[in-house]
């Protein structure tokens, strides 16, 4: 039995399996693959997403905005909140900072683009922590605020996986 506690069956080329869905999931079961935790990485998406996997009870999902996702619908709490309340949604995210792929802090423009990703980041742990939902994280080369903004926004009281690491053992 392996569980996928990661994946993005939304974006999977189907080529390989006729262009179905249900051929893929067949594959997948034959494959020993007995549980999957579908990550949401935007608001847009994310309907298509849901009713995509929702005849599949092996399917859990989760609902959130990726940090590197900047042309979207930014998320609020509220709406975040609401998301969460479906019966296949048992985490909150892909939350996070990512400072891998924008330019460096000493660079004044980019500290709004910080800013940005940091408030995202709050809004996720609000609603997670509203709906007593886990966190998904993303972090990369965000190590100081990742914990400074898991600290003040008590995220303890949720907890939940750190997915993408480029930390240190120090980190943890």
């Amino acid at each position: 039995m392996f569980i996928d506690s990661h994946c993005h069956l939304d974006r999977v080329d189907l080529k390989p399996y006729h262009h179905s869905f249900a051929e893929f999931m067949g594959e997948a079961s034959a494959q020993q693959i007995s549980q999957m935790l579908c990550i949401a990485i935007d608001l847009e998406a994310y309907p298509n997403m849901l009713a995509l996997v929702e005849p599949y009870p092996q399917i859990a999902v989760s609902v959130g905005v990726h940090p590197n996702e900047r042309d979207g619908k930014e998320p609020d709490v509220a709406e975040l909140v609401a998301l969460a309340y479906h019966p296949k949604v048992i985490a909150i995210g892909e939350t996070g900072l990512d400072y891998f792929r924008t330019a460096k802090p000493e660079q004044e423009a980019q500290q709004v683009d910080w800013d940005w990703q940091q408030q995202r980041f709050r809004n996720h742990i609000k609603a997670a922590k509203l709906t007593h939902k886990p966190l998904i994280i993303h972090t990369r080369e965000a190590r100081a605020d990742t914990l400074r903004i898991l600290q003040e926004e008590g995220a303890e009281h949720v907890g939940g996986i750190i997915h993408c690491f480029t930390e240190d053992w120090a980190f943890c």
